[in-house]
């Protein structure tokens, strides 16, 4: 049954404010069939935290590491209790982090916390029963960005001895993949701090790295006024373009914010993500034939 428009809208409204995360979670969130362990350290800064959310009656079939969105500037991990759960109710353990802002840091601060917490999770989610060798990045917007840039930079998981298919798999949600930061007011400020902007710009290095890169799956709203579709169209295009992976699905009507509110149970009619990503991931699972390992 789909909610109505009027339920719908308290939803969205309750995420996209973040001032009652107890009351949008008991709304977004159908069930309770995982476990969660909060606020797990994985670098000496305050903002270095994760939580990890694991199925509690089937095995873990991966691991994912969702770096969320709020254009460098805000965020939380607890928003995504109901991201946890629609994750884990497909078999994936889902681990939220939490990563450096705005003002607080500048570019790069933020990819490389989300480096920090990928080669946290390769070396310790066997300790919380996930899966170590076969771990996916996905993000939201800016989190969508911090996770394309691990997948085709080299050099921000180079010092922990890893690379980008260390990673079986990319997952990209209305990210602002091919936007140029420097000309925009809302982010030039937070990426001055970048000797050449060009090379802060996943679609300009995908040249470059994406024939390296894990597989590639970009989602985008076909509605989003925030970050436009042709971001996901255009570095879908450049990986393709240079021997990489890439798939693309585009969601007609549906918002920046819809990308991802749609993996709560009421919000799931607008647009199929939990399905496309499940079928994205078990298909890369498949190809790599890579069953959990130890």
């Amino acid at each position: 049954m789909r909610p109505g428009p009027f339920l719908c809208a308290i939803l969205l409204a309750l995420f996209a404010g973040g001032c009652s995360v107890k009351a949008s979670q008991r709304l977004l969130i159908w069930g309770t069939d995982f476990t969660l362990q909060r606020a797990v350290s994985y670098g000496p800064e305050a903002r270095q935290k994760l939580d990890i959310y694991s199925p509690r009656r089937q095995p873990v079939r991966a691991t994912v590491l969702f770096l969320y969105g709020g254009s460098w500037k805000t965020g939380e991990r607890g928003l995504y209790r109901f991201l946890g759960q629609a994750m884990a109710s497909r078999g994936y353990q889902l681990v939220v982090a939490d990563y450096r802002l705005y003002p607080e840091v500048r570019y790069p601060a933020f990819v490389e916390d989300g480096a920090a917490a990928f080669a946290w999770v390769k070396g310790n989610i066997a300790l919380y029963g996930g899966t170590p060798g076969t771990v996916a990045l996905m993000g939201h917007s800016a989190g969508a960005y911090n996770a394309a840039m691990l997948a085709v930079d080299p050099r921000w998981l180079a010092p922990y001895g890893l690379t980008s298919r260390d990673a079986f798999a990319v997952v990209a949600l209305a990210g602002p993949l091919s936007f140029n930061p420097a000309e925009s007011d809302s982010t030039r400020d937070i990426f001055a701090t970048a000797p050449d902007i060009n090379a802060a710009r996943p679609v300009k290095l995908a040249a470059a790295g994406a024939a390296a890169a894990p597989a590639m799956l970009f989602i985008h709203g076909t509605a989003d006024t925030t970050v436009g579709f042709h971001n996901s169209q255009n570095m879908a295009k450049a990986v393709a373009d240079a021997g990489g992976s890439a798939e693309l699905k585009l969601y007609q009507d549906v918002s920046h914010l819809g990308v991802i509110t749609c993996f709560a149970w009421p919000l799931r009619w607008r647009a199929p993500c939990l399905n496309d990503v499940d079928q994205f991931l078990t298909a890369q699972l498949r190809a790599d034939n890579a069953d959990p390992k130890d």
